[in-house]
């Protein structure tokens, strides 16, 4: 996920959450709904095991992740490890910045900090993970590095045409280079872009013609990783496009510790109304993102943050508590709801580490590294 989310007239919006844990442990999360009370502890609690009923097969299902580009080159065991987990899918996520939402220009980031999401870095990765077998979806991304006023990526927005014109013309150069590079990498998929809620509403013709001119240099699939709020549903861009994609981070319940039943009844009108545009439209359909924090309330509120790990220094304890089961049972239930609709293609999980030596199971995450919720997508992708 690329951008943070921001509380806009009352209501969280979706953003893309990128988290690297040396760069980004600094961002800002959104606000949390107080319910520190019904907070566990790490413990599973014997009124609500986890789930573990045998898995069925996954049949015509991309089984992904969404790999993290490492600040230095990544571990040799990496790609390996994650062969064995049964992943045959990555996501790379190379990054272009903008200040803040009403700045009409996009800076490329060919040669950043991050090694991984650099130009060399993509490539290699993309090579040394076609020699495992795997495949590829490139899934640019925006940051802004300066967001005022609430914005986010999906609220980009400029008062003239002559600024809609310069931000269309420098996101052309953005996304047409990394096109040119998919083509070059033999990358499966590309996305054309994630979450641009307003641009992609307000602008139809530009990305129609965008869709055109990234055709001509790339010959691999075409999807839009779009917002699960008021963007998946309204935008005219999926009869130009072979995948329907969504950043399907949807709220299934409204309580902390839900069992795999309760997230799946949350689960059925999303799914009916993924279905019916999916027929619609006669495409099939990815998450391009779908993830979960092992903490109380991850099935509530799927898109906020993780909480700001604390500093060295600090005074004050640590306040915030994992939970498991609620990480575990989410992805349980998530695969349970999916994986066996005819329409459904497969996902990426948010996130993936190259290197997971940080990542511990009291430590609240997105990724299911070193958690429980590993072993949960290990039985789906790789045992049954």
């Amino acid at each position: 996920m690329i951008s943070i989310r921001y509380l806009k007239s009352g209501l969280i919006v979706c953003a893309l959450l990128w988290c690297e844990p040396a760069f980004w442990s600094d961002a800002t999360s959104a606000n949390r709904s107080g319910e520190q009370a019904a907070y566990r502890t790490g413990e599973q609690a014997s009124d609500r095991p986890a789930a573990q009923e045998q898995p069925f097969a996954l049949e015509n299902f991309y089984k992904g992740v969404s790999w993290v580009g490492g600040r230095w080159e990544m571990p040799e065991h990496a790609l390996p490890g994650a062969r064995e987990m049964g992943i045959e899918w990555l996501s790379l996520t190379p990054f272009g910045w903008m200040e803040n939402h009403t700045t009409p220009s996009v800076r490329m980031n060919r040669r950043g900090r991050f090694w991984g999401e650099t130009d060399q870095g993509l490539r290699a990765t993309a090579r040394k993970a076609r020699e495992l077998g795997f495949r590829l979806m490139l899934k640019p991304h925006l940051w802004l590095t300066r967001p005022v006023d609430d914005g986010w990526i999906g609220t980009i927005d400029f008062d003239t045409e002559a600024e809609w014109r310069q931000w269309e013309a420098d996101y052309r150069t953005f996304i047409l280079h990394y096109a040119e590079l998919a083509q070059e990498e033999d990358v499966a998929i590309l996305c054309i872009a994630t979450e641009l809620s307003n641009p992609v509403r307000s602008r139809p013709q530009f990305w129609k013609s965008l869709i055109r001119d990234i055709r001509a240099v790339y010959t691999g699939r075409l999807t839009y990783a779009a917002n699960w709020y008021r963007d998946y549903e309204v935008i005219e861009l999926w009869p130009h496009l072979d995948y329907i994609g969504v950043n399907a981070y949807f709220p299934l319940t409204d309580s902390n510790g839900p069992s795999v039943t309760e997230i799946i009844s949350g689960w059925k009108p999303h799914i009916e109304s993924i279905g019916r545009l999916s027929e619609e439209h006669g495409k099939p359909v990815l998450f391009t993102e779908v993830g979960y924090k092992n903490a109380p309330g991850s099935t509530i509120r799927p898109w906020e943050w993780p909480p700001r790990r604390r500093r060295s220094g600090d005074q004050q304890p640590e306040t915030h508590r994992v939970d498991p089961d609620e990480q575990v049972n989410a992805y349980e239930a998530l695969f349970r709801s999916v994986g066996r609709l005819p329409w459904f293609r497969g996902l990426f999980i948010w996130k993936w580490y190259p290197n997971a030596s940080r990542i511990t199971s009291d430590r609240i995450e997105f990724s299911p590294q070193n958690k429980e919720a590993e072993r949960v997508l290990k039985r789906w992708f790789a045992d049954p």
